[in-house]
């Protein structure tokens, strides 16, 4: 395996974040699908707000390899 490829310790509030961020992106594709562009540009900025967020909260977090 390479190893610069970092390990991330995936902790719950990980989780949560990603899943946040998958629901957000998930819900304004379908919202775009159906034509309620109000609803599917909201949920898109959300989601994008929320992907910003997850790259400054975990920017500076340890590896495993560094722990």
């Amino acid at each position: 395996m390479d190893k610069s490829i970092k390990n991330k310790k995936i902790t719950f509030v990980r989780f949560a974040v990603r899943t946040l961020a998958i629901s957000a992106s998930t819900f304004a594709l379908f919202d775009f699908l159906k034509g309620d562009y109000q609803a599917g540009g909201l949920l898109a900025l959300g989601w994008l707000t929320i992907v910003i967020g997850e790259k400054r909260m975990f920017n500076g977090e340890k590896t495993n390899e560094e722990s």
